[in-house]
């Protein structure tokens, strides 16, 4: 019997059933043929992706090739030769390839190898646009590599793309627009950081160094100063005064200096610390002033600026605070300031050095060669 004669009275059949069965029958049936067809079709795209990503996998060394052709050789390229070159090896210039290109210009910034033909791959193979859509994925993962490529690649372009997202639900697409924003954006970066609420984690600090090493190469630090007296998290000016001293900043000076009269410690201790990095030697006289009220994190912060200053104005009043204070490490670290002031210092440490016995001497010993231990 064929196939033909065995559907007809299969039909038959069917026909002379009930019709709730004649319609359970005929749904069934079209359920199996739709559930083998999707099988088919999942089959085919998978291992047509397969494929794919298998020839994307072995293109990345002829990429490499031409990618360093480009940046690192005397070769002239023309944008539409890139173009040309990259389809001739990916096949096809879609959001595959796009990415495999991407992630090696990415290595390259990675590993610090310096052109000045970024921007004509970049122009040429379109990946500005390419991430604009990828700042419009659905999936979340996407637009996380989105702003992280476009921060590592310096595309500052991305203004108004990366604001849609800064105020997200998504907590980590929210974080990630932010920070994205401070590092790309040449309008008004800082504008973000009246929405730090909390206190900064060590990883916050070293992702917004990061940002700001950016800005700094852009001649856009100056905003600084404006939000150390605007912010209300005293975990951020902190921050923002360590950078203060960090990058070198000028013209903050009276900012500093009002901060040493903060409510919070941990600021003014900052603002101590700072104005020794930025060696600004006229405050040394108030900082001796205001030693004796200060907790102990701000009298260390004060005789390490001092020991920056290296004046020689000091001196005497190192030596009276060795033999004042009571606790061991603060011995340690004027000890070390006297050694290091100048040579009127290194003269005074060995008089000290004559002149005291038992723990104290033991703390000299040790500043002077650290294997000999004092505690």
């Amino acid at each position: 019997m064929s196939f033909v004669e065995w559907f007809l009275s299969f039909i038959y059949k069917i026909k002379t059933f009930p019709l709730i069965i004649q319609i359970t029958v005929v749904l069934t049936l079209v359920f199996m043929v739709a559930t083998l067809a999707l099988m088919i079709t999942i089959y085919t795209i998978r291992r047509r992706h397969n494929r794919l990503q298998k020839k994307l996998k072995n293109s990345v060394p002829e990429i490499i090739k031409l990618f360093d052709d480009i940046l690192f050789t005397e070769k002239k390229y023309t944008e539409q030769e890139i173009y040309t070159e990259f389809e001739d090896i990916v096949n096809e210039v879609n959001r595959e390839s796009l990415d495999i290109g991407i992630g090696i210009l990415v290595d390259y910034k990675n590993d610090n190898k310096e052109s000045e033909k970024y921007p004509l791959i970049i122009s040429a193979l379109g990946i500005v646009e390419h991430l604009e859509r990828k700042f419009d994925s659905r999936s979340n993962s996407e637009k996380i590599n989105a702003f992280q490529e476009a921060f590592i690649l310096d595309l500052n372009k991305f203004d108004s793309k990366i604001l849609s997202h800064a105020y997200s639900k998504n907590k980590l697409i929210r974080n990630e627009a932010r920070n994205s924003y401070l590092a790309l954006s040449t309008n008004d970066p800082y504008r973000f950081f009246d929405e730090f609420d909390k206190s900064l984690t060590k990883w916050d600090e070293v992702e917004l160094m990061q940002y700001l090493e950016l800005q700094k190469v852009r001649g856009n630090l100056e905003g600084l100063g404006k939000w150390i007296n605007y912010s209300k998290n005293d975990s951020l000016v902190v921050f923002l005064i360590k950078m203060v001293g960090y990058f070198q900043q000028k013209g903050i000076n009276d900012i500093l200096i009002e901060k040493l009269d903060d409510d919070n410690a941990e600021i003014r201790g900052q603002a101590i610390v700072t104005l020794g990095d930025l060696n600004i030697v006229d405050i040394e006289q108030s900082l001796i002033e205001r030693f004796y009220t200060e907790p102990e994190s701000c009298q260390v912060a004060i005789i390490k600026t001092i020991k920056k200053f290296k004046t020689g104005k000091s001196l005497q009043f190192l030596e009276e605070i060795f033999y004042e204070t009571n606790n061991t490490d603060s011995k340690k670290i004027i000890a070390e300031a006297i050694l290091n002031y100048s040579y009127e210092g290194k003269i005074a440490f060995q008089n000290l050095k004559n002149s005291l016995s038992g723990f104290d001497l033991t703390i000299l010993q040790h500043v002077e060669s650290p294997l000999i231990k004092y505690k």
